[in-house]
């Protein structure tokens, strides 16, 4: 029993200065923990609406999109011609939307100058981070 009180005392004083040693008596203690990173949630288009105004050579219309992570950057529209040739490639930024988780974006395509036939366009959006919604698609004539 005397032994252990000597080995125990011995132990306390080694921990006692042990601690000493290390300024101002300040004990520090580490530890790794874990760091959660944020998920990075694509746009997703859920509608498209869209009209054609022969009088004017316009085609509008509108998508409603959702983005959980509220981070929406741009919306591109590439219209092709009946052979997939791209006509015109637009990208407009959606500053306006961004910290909306979701939202209606109207959209106008000027076919004034096309060629008469039929054509497709295709629409997808664009986050802060890249990541690409689903696309939707629309056909027109134009003549």
């Amino acid at each position: 029993m005397e032994r252990m009180k000597r080995t125990a005392g011995a132990l306390l004083l080694g921990l006692a200065l042990l601690l000493g040693g290390c300024g101002g008596g300040e004990v520090r203690i580490s530890a790794e923990i874990p760091v959660a990173y944020p998920v990075d949630y694509a746009p997703s288009i859920t509608w498209l609406s869209f009209w054609k105004d022969a009088d004017r050579y316009f085609v509008l219309g509108s998508i409603d999109f959702t983005d959980p992570d509220a981070d929406t950057g741009t919306m591109t529209i590439v219209v092709s011609d009946s052979l997939g040739r791209v006509v015109a490639r637009t990208v407009a930024g959606l500053d306006d939307y961004v910290g909306y988780t979701g939202g209606t974006v109207s959209f106008s395509i000027d076919y004034l100058t096309y060629p008469p036939g039929t054509y497709t366009f295709t629409i997808y959006l664009t986050d802060r981070y890249g990541n690409l919604s689903n696309p939707v698609y629309g056909t027109f004539p134009a003549w």
